[in-house]
């Protein structure tokens, strides 16, 4: 396959992504609306197979706050998916090193930095839970993500300097 025709099949999937994101936070704050106001019972039955009914009996401050962080967390993943169909629609391929593509790239590492710190408090709290008799089997990935916000920040470096090297050459000629 081309370069290009691989650009376009990775443009439509990081829609599907974004938008297939976008529904998910959606669902998850409308599940978590239902358990606050309609129907606690659902705590049971949360989207994404979540059973938090025991956290939810036990306190519903600590239910708030786990959903809380659950659905920043999918939130920030959305926008991820935002920034890469973003920069689809910004950056022309034909010169890829633009201050556009740096601001754009280096926006997903700091979301990533974001994602990776919440998932990172969201662990912790969870830990603290446990030390409170509150089991909550959520696995946060906050590793993951920091270790990918470095990967994203080193690219970012990259174009960086392939830019610089693109206005060296441009000036030398």
């Amino acid at each position: 396959m081309k370069t290009k025709q691989i650009l376009g099949l990775m443009n439509i999937i990081s829609w599907i992504t974004f938008i297939g994101s976008c529904i998910k936070t959606g669902a998850i704050i409308i599940s978590f609306l239902i358990v606050l106001f309609i129907s606690p019972g659902a705590a049971q039955n949360h989207y994404l197979g979540l059973d938090l009914s025991e956290l939810y009996k036990s306190n519903i401050w600590y239910f708030v706050s786990t959903m809380s962080f659950v659905i920043m967390l999918s939130g920030l993943k959305a926008y991820i998916f935002y920034l890469v169909v973003r920069i689809f629609l910004k950056v022309d391929f034909d010169h890829p090193f633009s201050a556009i593509a740096i601001s754009l790239i280096s926006k997903i590492s700091h979301v990533a930095l974001e994602i990776g710190v919440v998932a990172l408090v969201a662990q912790n709290y969870s830990k603290w839970l446990l030390h409170r008799g509150v089991l909550v089997e959520q696995n946060w990935g906050s590793w993951d993500y920091l270790f990918l916000a470095g990967i994203i920040f080193i690219i970012a470096l990259v174009f960086k300097r392939g830019i610089e090297i693109q206005v060296e050459n441009e000036l030398t000629i």
